[in-house]
């Protein structure tokens, strides 16, 4: 399917690396700063992961799948969604608190979200 360079292709190095409390810190306008699925720079570099800008709505593990995905497709010459089962509506109590965090963004912004203050402003 990829061809007989990919099948005589080896593994040359590999590595997994364990960092005990290591977590990714998302932080207000983090989006604009995550590297698409295919590199802009790199005509040959893709990305995976949860820190890759996706418009699949998924974090963590499943966003690393996804995007592993993506990025296969991408390499295949496949329409970059295709196997990815799209989400669904938000369930009754995620909607619940997306509108209470919305009313207090709105609330604390004084009519205007985008000026009220962020999680990270009260952190120590």
């Amino acid at each position: 399917l990829l061809g007989d360079a990919c099948k005589e292709a080896r593994v040359e190095d590999a590595a997994v690396v364990r960092l005990p409390g290591a977590v990714n810190w998302y932080y207000p306008g983090s989006h604009t700063d995550m590297p698409e699925v295919r590199s802009e720079a790199l005509e040959n570099a893709y990305f995976a992961g949860d820190i890759v800008n996706t418009r699949h709505g998924s974090w963590s593990q499943e966003k690393a799948f996804v995007t592993g995905v993506e990025a296969a497709n991408m390499i295949l010459g496949r329409d970059p969604e295709e196997g990815i089962v799209s989400l669904g509506e938000d369930e009754a109590h995620v909607a619940f608190g997306r509108n209470v965090v919305a009313g207090l963004k709105n609330f604390f912004g004084g009519g205007k979200p985008e000026r009220a203050p962020s999680l990270f402003d009260f952190l120590p």
